[in-house]
């Protein structure tokens, strides 16, 4: 500078070709550091020179090692992100799979598998859930087979029993019976007392007659299905009604015989259903039905309009449980509720259809 002050001759800075910010300047510039130098004796006449620290240069170079910096880490990060995602996201694709599958296994259905590929850990992990499904699935049709063996054991019980009370007792009453009736139409009994006696065992044996025949029609459904469901139904009307004439029983029937299969559980379901409607419900109608439905199903009915189910009613008596048991052996579904549609109560079955033995069965025209 010369002795006026004024500057002879200036520098100038390089202006960079991306200069920093002036958020990231502002962030690191400090207030000019400034030197005045005096030249020697001989040069003094010229001026002084004056230093002045500029540190835009050197927070342009830090804004640039910055970015470099930034974009280093966020290539780090997104490579440890990709890292981790295809570490990690196909156990917990794995583990997606697995509940999905638990749902299924929860509803019955054992058919989901898990693909066994991967790292060991997820190879043996797929392999013991696939063993186990499979184990399920064969545990699950065996207790069917056995629950079929033991229901039809249970009827070919029940048909020696009923055939030795039809075949034993029976004839022995009816021969009792004609005893006491030869005695009296020969007036072998000639005292009142000995007559009285004769009266008596009369009416016991008829009494003990009309006791066999109602435990024939709960222990005989086997023989009654030989004359066919409808017939067999209409004979449990027809058993119920003399006995409550008070009450509407209507039947529906799609076919005169669903298969044997199905005929008999059919038939145990409206037998029950109408000893606990007229026993608990005390109904003016009950509708029995038995109807296939869009789905290829047997759909079974049994409701009436009686008191229905009570708010506490939890309890499920030895005939439902045998019935559940039936339907559980036949791969079929039972649900027991109050009517919504009105009073009363509602049984409610639905049994897949063995498509041949329906196509031999006869339609009700």
């Amino acid at each position: 500078m010369d002795e006026r002050g004024l500057p002879i001759a200036k520098s100038t800075l390089l202006i960079p070709t991306e200069p920093s910010p002036f958020w990231f300047n502002h962030l690191l510039a400090r207030d000019p550091y400034i030197v005045r130098l005096a030249l020697p004796a001989p040069f003094a006449k010229y001026g002084t020179i004056l230093l002045v620290s500029d540190s835009h240069n050197e927070i342009d170079e830090a804004w640039s090692d910055f970015q470099l910096t930034l974009g280093i880490l966020a290539l780090f990060c997104i490579l440890v992100l990709l890292l981790v995602y295809f570490t990690l996201g196909r156990p917990l694709a794995l583990l997606q799979k697995m509940t999905a599958a638990f749902r299924q296994i929860g509803r019955g259905d054992y058919s989901p598998r898990i693909e066994e590929r991967g790292a060991p850990e997820i190879v043996d992990l797929s392999r013991c859930f696939n063993d186990m499904v499979v184990r399920l699935d064969d545990t699950e049709q065996q207790n069917a087979k056995l629950q079929q063996q033991l229901t039809n054991v249970q009827e070919e019980e029940r048909a020696d029993l009923a055939r030795d009370l039809h075949d034993e007792i029976g004839p022995l009453l009816f021969a009792l019976n004609i005893d006491v009736s030869t005695l009296q139409r020969q007036g072998a009994a000639s005292t009142a007392p000995a007559s009285a006696r004769l009266e008596a065992i009369a009416s016991t044996v008829s009494e003990i007659q009309r006791h066999v025949r109602s435990m024939l029609g709960k222990l005989r459904p086997a023989v009654l299905l030989d004359l066919g469901l409808d017939q067999a139904v209409g004979n449990l009307v027809q058993f119920w009604s003399r006995r409550r004439p008070d009450v509407d029983i209507t039947v529906d029937l799609d076919c005169e015989s669903f298969g044997e299969r199905l005929d008999a559980t059919v038939y145990r379901i409206f037998q029950e259903g109408l000893n606990n409607a007229l026993r608990h419900g005390n109904p003016t109608s009950i509708a029995l039905r038995a109807n296939i439905d869009e789905e290829n199903q047997l759909v079974v009915v049994v409701s009436d309009n009686g008191s229905g189910f009570s708010a506490g009613h939890r309890r499920a008596g030895y005939g439902l449980i045998g019935m559940r048991e039936r339907i559980d052996a036949l791969g079929g579904s039972l649900a027991v509720s109050n009517r919504s549609e009105g009073e009363g109560a509602e049984i409610l079955a639905k049994l897949p259809i063995d498509a041949l033995e329906l196509a031999a069965s006869e339609t009700v025209p």
